[in-house]
């Protein structure tokens, strides 16, 4: 993630009005990992166009032109209505990163990287 800025996670968080707390922040940092992408400006490997965007692989995973493209565009995608429990717990900021996974698994899923392998990630680095 050398294409971020060090509060990317802050930045993600702001945009998608949620709590910039640890564990919302840990949560990030382990899907980010889990990810394992190096696509630039996209931590989350989000396919979600925008101008200048062009494709990191044949998925359709995009590099995007600045971290404030990659961090608006990982929020729209976010928000799209697919990833509405997700985003309800990272906006109470409430709970665990662990709690928060389990309790979105099938969103996870639908975003492709999975919940089991952000816990694996969670629990192995303590991230």
């Amino acid at each position: 993630m050398a294409h971020l800025p060090v509060l990317w996670k802050f930045r993600l968080l702001r945009a998608i009005r949620a709590k910039g707390d640890a564990e919302n922040r840990r949560l990030l940092a382990a899907w980010a990992r889990a990810e394992g992408g190096t696509a630039r400006n996209n931590p989350l490997n989000t396919t979600e166009p925008w101008p200048g965007a062009t494709d990191y692989n044949t998925v359709g995973v995009k590099n995007y032109v600045s971290a404030a493209d990659g961090i608006a565009a990982t929020a729209k995608t976010l928000t799209n209505g697919h990833y509405d429990g997700l985003i309800a717990d990272l906006r109470k900021g409430d709970l665990s990163a662990v709690d928060m996974v389990e309790r979105n698994a099938s969103e996870f899923n639908t975003w492709g990287t999975g919940a089991a392998l952000i816990l694996s990630v969670l629990r192995d680095h303590q991230t």
